[in-house]
């Protein structure tokens, strides 16, 4: 047997089974320590780059705002210019993506409606918390802010300084013992809290700056309205007292004036001061008796005229209607009569607003019981002025169908054959036709609610439509303390035209009449009222004579606008050849209309058509409709044949006062009116001297004041402006001799 291999002493070899030196184990347990050290450093940065990596990928810690320069879009903005801009949609659209909640408020500036202006509270790449609210500004153009009123002028230069449109600072009246201090504002146009209409942009925002002087003082809302007739009259002007729908705070009080709050007045002047009135002086406004003791409808646009906005008014042509006072197919009834809304006239005046519907009788228009009829008889037994709600109607084209687009009222003499209106005598004289071709159309229709009007009662009346109501009380209540309108919204219908059969009874489905005997079911209306779908009234709009009134001394930094900008050579031509004087008359009645253009393209003038026998309690003297008014031209063409197409800027179009106003001035009653010959502002053409007016046609030399009315013409030169747009071809001349 061979013994086993001997290991020498002092080497433990190599070997799997050999053991280590104690040195060699010393060695190892210092290395130890290093290694579990880098482990932990090298776990720590997997750890860390991992803690980074997440982090930065946003799965924790909140998430990032977008950078805003990556969403820029390039355009062309209106002088040709390519610009980087950031709309704020589609930065809602980036926050939206990234799990945000997006609040939008909008602020005011010069750049573009909609552009993005930046993060309310926050900066561009902060860390948010994940689904947190993230509230972004958004621009809403030129305008002015809702804190501007009584703030010191001075201290609100540079805000507007930057709204990239022309500002103009003038002085408005306070009086002498108001406690309103100079130099502050007193009113703005447009309102504070709107935004400048597009059309309006050229001409810029006027600031009303609160000074001592003559006339209306601004501050006169809610003052006692007999210390203020007093006050007025202790000056010496002539002052009339007349009702308005009001908000509560002005109920009794002044809530309003002709001319405006803040207007100076010439001594002698004659005013008209409105007090606020609610639901309970309805059937003193709305109602009249007739000599055999009915009471019947009045249709009374006085009250009602004015401005209404929404409550967040982004542009004011979309968000805003004026109420004016009009007159009906069948004239003026007594109170003021019917109303329009401004920049939506209807062509035909029985498509204006009123209370009622067409009747040939006095039952028609009965509002109670009386002379046979009962009470579930009334045609208007409908209509919401019949109840003791407070709220009432006011539509187009009472009741009547439409044959076209004409509201067709059934007469001797014609009929409607397949919608077109045909006289007897071109069909042969016969009187066997039947109408054909007529319907029912959807057209204006508004319900008023004065102060005290009660909601309630008609939500649960069924008189909205359940869906509209359901979203309705999902949104802010409306605020009943002002008056308001609620305006139908056709675009939530599917069906706004139906066939009318002249020989049945169907009631017109679009109003609520009672024609007939037949119960009407009308349609439910849509919208129901909520803050943000009624028309509040805007009880100091800033609708004063702003070019006439004096400069405020504030200083304000150097800015280009458009005014800068050099005049177009045929503008300037044009202009300096229209410049002069010039008259409109049909030579027939005491009415006329004065012209004057100025070389700059700007003009004033009035029309005036006086009824010495249309008389009064309070105008012995007679009545008379009247309009002052400015504007300018912004535009000219010249034509082949050397007149010129000038263009009218309806934005600058401004009458003086409000139409369907009325004040008394030396036993005389004056009505604002729309200026005959100037409505609309639209399209001229401007005829230059020595014009030859021997080749104008019989309609325009009608208003040459009687000038080219006879058979021989030759010789009568001059110049000569067209209102192209108007139904009449009104015509203004200024004569060489």
């Amino acid at each position: 047997m061979t013994p086993p291999p001997v290991v020498p002493d002092g080497d433990a070899g190599t070997g799997a089974s050999g053991n280590a030196p104690d040195g060699q184990a010393t060695k190892n347990k210092k290395l130890l320590p290093i290694i579990i050290a880098i482990v932990a450093v090298v776990a720590l940065l997997v750890i860390g780059l991992t803690v980074f990596l997440t982090y930065r990928a946003e799965v924790w810690g909140g998430k990032s705002l977008p950078d805003t320069s990556a969403i820029a879009k390039e355009v062309t903005d209106k002088s040709g210019k390519k610009k980087s801009v950031v709309k704020a949609k589609d930065v809602t659209a980036a926050l939206e993506n990234k799990g945000f909640k997006v609040k939008t408020t909008p602020v005011f500036s010069g750049e573009d409606s909609g552009t993005f202006l930046g993060y309310q509270g926050v900066k561009q790449g902060s860390r948010v918390k994940a689904g947190s609210t993230v509230t972004i500004q958004e621009s809403a153009g030129p305008g002015v802010p809702k804190d501007t009123i009584g703030k010191k002028a001075q201290d609100v230069v540079n805000t507007f300084s930057s709204m990239g449109v022309p500002v103009h600072y003038k002085k408005v009246v306070i009086a002498q013992d108001s406690k309103t201090p100079e130099g502050q504002v007193g009113v703005t146009y447009p309102e504070a809290g709107t935004a400048l209409p597009e059309a309006d942009r050229e001409n810029g925002i006027y600031i009303g700056v609160t000074s001592k002087g003559d006339g209306i003082s601004v501050d006169i809302l809610g003052a006692d309205k007999d210390k203020a007739v007093s006050a007025l009259q202790s000056q010496g002007y002539t002052v009339d007292l007349e009702p308005h729908y009001s908000s509560k705070q002005y109920v009794g009080k002044i809530s309003g004036s002709y001319p405006a709050p803040g207007s100076a007045l010439s001594s002698g002047a004659s005013v008209t001061l409105y007090y606020g009135v609610d639901k309970s002086s309805n059937m003193d406004l709305l109602s009249q008796r007739t000599d055999d003791g009915l009471t019947i409808v009045k249709n009374n646009a006085t009250p009602m005229i004015g401005m209404y906005c929404k409550s967040e008014v982004k542009d004011q042509s979309k968000d805003c209607i004026t109420l004016e006072a009009t007159q009906n197919t069948y004239g003026e009834s007594a109170g003021g009569g019917f109303m329009s809304i401004k920049g939506h006239e209807p062509s035909s005046l029985a498509d204006n607003l009123g209370l009622g519907n067409y009747s040939q009788d006095v039952s028609g228009v009965m509002l109670k019981p009386g002379a046979g009829v009962s009470a579930d008889k009334l045609p208007l037994a409908n209509n919401l002025i019949t109840k003791d709600w407070g709220m009432f109607e006011l539509y187009a084209g009472a009741d009547l169908p439409n044959c076209g687009s004409t509201p067709y009222a059934s007469g001797p003499g014609k009929s409607c054959v397949n919608g077109t209106v045909q006289s007897w005598a071109s069909m042969g004289n016969t009187t066997n036709y039947t109408n054909t071709g007529m319907t029912y159309e959807m057209k204006d229709f508004l319900v008023y609610f004065p102060v005290g009007s009660d909601v309630k009662a008609l939500e649960d009346s069924g008189y909205f439509d359940s869906d509209s109501l359901t979203v309705a009380k999902k949104q802010k209540t409306v605020d009943t303390d002002r008056p308001f309108i609620v305006m139908r919204d056709s675009s939530q219908y599917s069906k706004t035209s139906v066939p009318y059969d002249a020989t049945s009874t169907t009631p017109d489905p679009f109003v609520p009449t009672n024609r007939y005997g037949v119960d009407n079911t009308m349609v439910k209306m849509k919208p129901a009222p909520s803050d943000s779908s009624v028309y509040y009234l805007v009880e100091q709009n800033g609708d004063l004579d702003w070019d006439s009134m004096p400069d405020a001394d504030i200083k304000v930094p150097e800015s280009k606008d458009s005014t800068s900008a050099k005049q177009d050579p045929v503008f300037k031509e044009a202009m300096a050849k229209a410049a002069g004087e010039y008259g409109l008359g049909s030579g027939a009645g005491a009415w006329g209309s004065g012209l004057k253009i100025n070389e700059d393209g700007t003009f004033s003038g009035s029309y005036s058509d006086s009824d010495m026998g249309l008389t009064g309690d309070g105008y012995p003297n007679g009545s008379r409709s009247q309009s002052d008014f400015t504007g300018k031209f912004k535009s000219a063409t010249k034509n082949s044949d050397g007149t010129y197409t000038l263009q009218c800027d309806a934005s600058a179009f401004k009458i003086d006062g409000t139409v369907g106003s009325s004040s008394i001035e030396n036993g005389v009653k004056i009505t604002v009116t729309k200026p005959v010959g100037m409505e609309t502002c639209e399209e001229f053409k401007f005829y230059p001297d020595p014009t030859d007016f021997s080749q104008f046609d019989d309609q325009m030399k009608m208003w040459s004041g009687g000038r080219l009315m006879s058979d021989d013409t030759s010789g009568a030169t001059g110049k000569a402006l067209v209102n192209t747009k108007s139904e009449y071809e009104y015509t203004f001349y200024d004569f060489d001799n």
